[in-house]
């Protein structure tokens, strides 16, 4: 009697690298409001460890900028076991996949200017005639559908020369734990960031690189 194949078909974690041909890409200083809305998402649900259904319901409200790193409140978290509830925090980093300089651009450019706005930040967009340029759909308690930015995100990786089936919108997350964990961050900041109940579940979500692998025989003194 075969037996049942229970592994999942887990998703490649995104990378830096990819993040960085990304941005260059869809985040250019001509990026329309369509493609730079896009590349927030991305750099966002890296930076943040974001899983989809709270980085779209991210408000505008929610976001607060201080000079250094800005500050968001997930109001839909399946955990809330640490002291700060679920507010995350992200630095400025001043580079060019800077999650602070891309979400304020991005803000900018959608003219989402009210920070006591309950507005979604990522919205359906329409092309106008008239403007000639990108808009925001006029509903502002309507977020853009997980299928819609499925689509556009493997649509996006593709044209840069990424096997999409290999990649999700969970690949964001995946790839910001893993970029951490491989970076050697505090376990119980890592763990808070990512708003994980579980060591388990945090773990499931990296992917080791090749240095941290070898690092066990090595570190065994033999």
């Amino acid at each position: 009697m075969r037996k049942s194949d229970t592994r999942k078909n887990r998703k490649e974690p995104v990378t830096v690298e990819m993040l960085e041909n990304y941005v260059r890409t869809y985040a250019s200083d001509t990026a329309t409001l369509m493609d730079l809305r896009l590349a927030t998402m991305c750099i966002l649900g890296f930076a943040g460890f974001f899983r989809f259904s709270e980085l779209v319901n991210i408000r505008r409200s929610d976001i607060v900028f201080f000079e250094s790193y800005m500050t968001i409140f997930v109001f839909k978290s399946k955990t809330d076991v640490y002291r700060d509830g679920n507010w995350v925090v992200i630095a400025k980093t001043n580079n060019s996949c800077c999650p602070y300089d891309l979400l304020k651009r991005y803000l900018s450019c959608a003219n989402i200017l009210d920070s006591d706005s309950d507005e979604f930040i990522f919205r359906s967009v329409f092309y106008s005639k008239n403007k000639e340029c990108y808009k925001l759909r006029v509903r502002p308690d309507v977020h853009i559908s997980y299928i819609r930015a499925r689509e556009l995100l493997l649509s996006s990786l593709k044209s840069l020369g990424y096997d999409s089936k290999k990649f999700g919108l969970h690949s964001l997350r995946a790839g910001g734990a893993s970029a951490a964990a491989n970076g050697g961050i505090n376990d119980r900041l890592f763990k808070a960031h990512g708003r994980w109940k579980s060591e388990n579940a945090k773990d499931m979500y990296i992917k080791d690189d090749l240095h941290r692998k070898l690092s066990v025989t090595l570190g065994l003194g033999l």
